[in-house]
Formats: C-alpha cells, sequence, structure tokens
C-alpha cells in the first residue's frame, strides 16, 4: 500500500494500562505511523501521566478512569464501612490491621470469588456483571473510541476486545466500518492471576470475540499455534516479536548504565533483570543466590514501590546481603538494552507457570541486544534457545544455589557466551525486522475497508 493510502486511514491503538513503558504498544504505533497511517494510542490516565503528549509520529491520548463497578465490589459492607472511615481518622497507626480485616467483609471476599466462576461457566452472558472491570472499562473508553472515529482499532490485550468490538458494532448502526485486529501479547489461558474470576472471565472474553475480529497478532510462534488450533482459525495469527531496535542508543550521561549508577568497578559481577517485579517472576532465587556468590552483586530494574520488591529488600537485609542489592527504576524501553549494557549477565528467573513455557520474553531480545551473557531458569522454550545458541545458561527454577553456581560460571566465561550473539541473531531478533509484517498486517486490514 502507498503512504497517500495509508494517510487517508486511521489506527485507533487501545491499551488499558497508562501506556508509559509499553515497549510493544509504543513501537508498534510508531511503526505504524512512520509508514503513512494516522495513530492514536488510547491509554488510562494512570498516575502522573499526561492527559496527551506527542509520540513519535503518532498521538497518545489518555481517559480518566472509572472504576464505580470494581470499587463497589471491594467496599467492605456495612457497618465495616464505617468502621474502616473511622480508623482511617482517628488510628492513623493501626488502620492497617483494621483495613485488612474490614476487606474480608466485601462482596468480592463473601460471593463474588466463588460465585463468579461458576456463573461464567454456566454462561458468558454474565461476563460484564461477574467481571465489573470492564464495564468500567467500557465507561472509560467508549465515548472518546466513537468521537476519534477510526477506521482500524488495534486491540492489545483481551482485556481490549470488548472495547474494539462494541465500538465496532455502534459504529456499523451509523453506517461507518472498522476492522479490529487483535494483537494477544499473552496466551490467556496459562497466564496466572490471584484472583479467580480472571483467568475464567479473560477465556471467555478472548473465546467469544477472536472469531469476530478481522485479523490476530501474537508474540510467538508457539502461542500462535496454540492459538489457531484452540479456537479453529481460518488463518495462523501473524507472528510480530517484541524484539528492541537494532541500534542501540549512546550512553546517555544523565540516565548512565547500571554498572555507573551503583558506582562498581569493571571486574566486580553484576547481574541484572529487567521488569516487572511479582511472585511469579522468581527473585527471590536472585537474593539467595548472594549467600553463596560472596563477591557477586545483582542490580533490578523495577517499580522500587511495589510490596514484592519491599519484600526482597527484606529478606535480603535477613540474610546479610542488602549491600549487594541494588534497585533502580524503570527506564524508557528504548534504553533498556544500552543501561544493563555493563552488566555481567542479564537474568530471567522465572517459574513454571504455562505462559512462561512458551515464548521468548522481552526481556530476554533486550538482554541479547545489550551483548551479555543470559541465565534463564528451566521453562521450556527460553531454556531451548539460550542452549542451543549457546549464549547463556540454565538454572533450575526458584534454586537460589544453582543459580549462585551460574552466576560464578558466567563471570569466568564471560567471552564464550557474548561471542555466541551474532550480528545476524541480532538482525533477526530485531524491531526493524518484524514491524514490516506489523505495517503488512494493517495493509491487509485497511484494503477492507
Amino acid at each position: 500500500m502507498k503512504t497517500e493510502d495509508r494517510n487517508k486511514i486511521h489506527i485507533l491503538s487501545i491499551v488499558t494500562n497508562n501506556a508509559v513503558g509499553d515497549s510493544r504498544v509504543l513501537k508498534s504505533a510508531e511503526s505504524l505511523g512512520a509508514a503513512g497511517y494516522q495513530v492514536t494510542l488510547l491509554a488510562a490516565k494512570t498516575g502522573s501521566v499526561a492527559s496527551q503528549e506527542q509520540g513519535n509520529n503518532f498521538v497518545i491520548q489518555r481517559v480518566p478512569m472509572i472504576v464505580k463497578g470494581t470499587a463497589h465490589r471491594v467496599q467492605p459492607l456495612f457497618p465495616f464501612s464505617r468502621i474502616l472511615e473511622l480508623s482511617n481518622k482517628y488510628l492513623p497507626r493501626g488502620r492497617r490491621f483494621v483495613r485488612y480485616g474490614c476487606k474480608l467483609f466485601t462482596t468480592d471476599r463473601l460471593f463474588w470469588r466463588w460465585a463468579s466462576p461458576l456463573m461464567l461457566k454456566s454462561s458468558p452472558k454474565f461476563l460484564y456483571t461477574c467481571w465489573p472491570i470492564l464495564k468500567d472499562g467500557e465507561k472509560s473508553f467508549a465515548k472518546t473510541i466513537d468521537k476519534l472515529r477510526p477506521n482500524i482499532i488495534h486491540a492489545n490485550d483481551c482485556d481490549t476486545l470488548g472495547l474494539a468490538l462494541r465500538a465496532k458494532r455502534r459504529a456499523a448502526l451509523k453506517g461507518r466500518s472498522i476492522c479490529v485486529l487483535y494483537d494477544a501479547h499473552e496466551y490467556v489461558k496459562g497466564v496466572h492471576r490471584k484472583h479467580p474470576t480472571w483467568q475464567v472471565a479473560m477465556t471467555i472474553l478472548e473465546s467469544t470475540s477472536i472469531i469476530k475480529v478481522d485479523s490476530v497478532m501474537t508474540v510467538s510462534e508457539t502461542i500462535a499455534g496454540m492459538l489457531a488450533q484452540d479456537y479453529s482459525l481460518d488463518i495462523r495469527p501473524t507472528v510480530v516479536l517484541n524484539a528492541p531496535r537494532r541500534i542501540a542508543p549512546p550512553i546517555d550521561p544523565k540516565m548512565e548504565t547500571i554498572r555507573r549508577k551503583i558506582g562498581l568497578a569493571p571486574e566486580v559481577p553484576l547481574h541484572v533483570y529487567v521488569g516487572a517485579a511479582a511472585p511469579q517472576r522468581g527473585l527471590d532465587a536472585m537474593i539467595g543466590a548472594l549467600v553463596k556468590a560472596f563477591e557477586h552483586h545483582i542490580g533490578l530494574v523495577v517499580n522500587p514501590n511495589s510490596p514484592y520488591v519491599k519484600h526482597l529488600l527484606a529478606s535480603a537485609q535477613k540474610l546479610g546481603v542488602e549491600s549487594r542489592v541494588h534497585v533502580f527504576p524503570y527506564v524508557p524501553e528504548w534504553y533498556v538494552s544500552t543501561f544493563v549494557s555493563d552488566a555481567t549477565s542479564g537474568v530471567i528467573p522465572i517459574l513454571h507457570h504455562p505462559n512462561h513455557e512458551i515464548s521468548l520474553v522481552t526481556k530476554y531480545f533486550e538482554y541479547l541486544h545489550a551483548r551479555i551473557p543470559i541465565i534463564v531458569s528451566d521453562v521450556k522454550t527460553m531454556s531451548e534457545e539460550v542452549l542451543l545458541q549457546g549464549t547463556g545458561l540454565v538454572f533450575t527454577a526458584g534454586n537460589s544455589e544453582e543459580l549462585a553456581e551460574r552466576f560464578e560460571e558466567v563471570t569466568q566465561d564471560y567471552g564464550r557466551f557474548v561471542n555466541a550473539i551474532t550480528e545476524g541473531m541480532l538482525d533477526d531478533y530485531s524491531w526493524e525486522s518484524q514491524s514490516g509484517k506489523l505495517v503488512a498486517a494493517h495493509d491487509r486490514l485497511a484494503n477492507l475497508l
């Protein structure tokens, strides 16, 4: 498709987070805009972010989130709501314990956690009733979607499918055509979430929606095959890996690199982790490994304020290794590989959950482009890739003593693993090689309009 033809097409990319640091969403919007499409990225206004900002060849627009339904579900029932209100006012030190106690008496705890999955399995008609986050999302996003009048909606993650397809139906009633592309960032059936309703609700949303969209895209060949088989899709989903840009930016004197930030000498081993911090990510093993790996340090590029990170720091203090644990906030997605480029290794210690077994995660590619060895837990796809390519080592998930041994091994044989990272590998696993498939998928949809 010619650039001048793309100029007439408005693509609306929807995501329910605030889009800050969401590398796949941001890179996709930028590449589609660079190809000539009009692109708006619609996100949630959460945290201290701007309502609107200009990206590179696209616009980010954020809407305030309405959480009325969800808040009602988790609000303590009377008289516990009144007790909570009084404790917040008169018990500044003890209110945390009162709050935890009162929150046991919510409709979510007393009814919905066990009733919702049963209702959803009986009929998908209960979806928006049993999982009010979807209803709140509709109230937050729907009017803005209609106002923007997109030609193509790029639905990022399963929770945007309802928003996209309902907007398509509303447009059809007014005589306008919208094509919907579903970008499955993960295999929903394999995702681990604490709330028992989440997976049931998302699986039903995906299964009832995926056959109605005009195109499906995902992040790995394995997930593409599973989606095609699960839903008997006529066309196999397009695979666009969430790989970094081929050319890493030079070191920014303000952002520096992680080793410079810490002030570690080049000969001191430093092992890094970049990404979301949660129990299923297995970061406890990195803390525990420092007990055996005496001279080694770890750097965590995570959300420093998350409860799990605070738990990790408390564990490090108990083990007496806190001086060798360094925590940093996220850096922009385009700077990750540069930021960690002077580390000794990049670690992916994730535990065994179905969704962890089936794809190469973003940080795997980021470590490759940083040209550092990779230490990964024995999850299927990534461990096989690391051993096949010779780019790093594998340890048993959750085993801190074994991870300590890998810290020592990768430090001693650092050069061998770095030399295994070839130019051809970086070319294949680069956003430049992937973005062409992204644009082509949207070209096909544009030709249907």
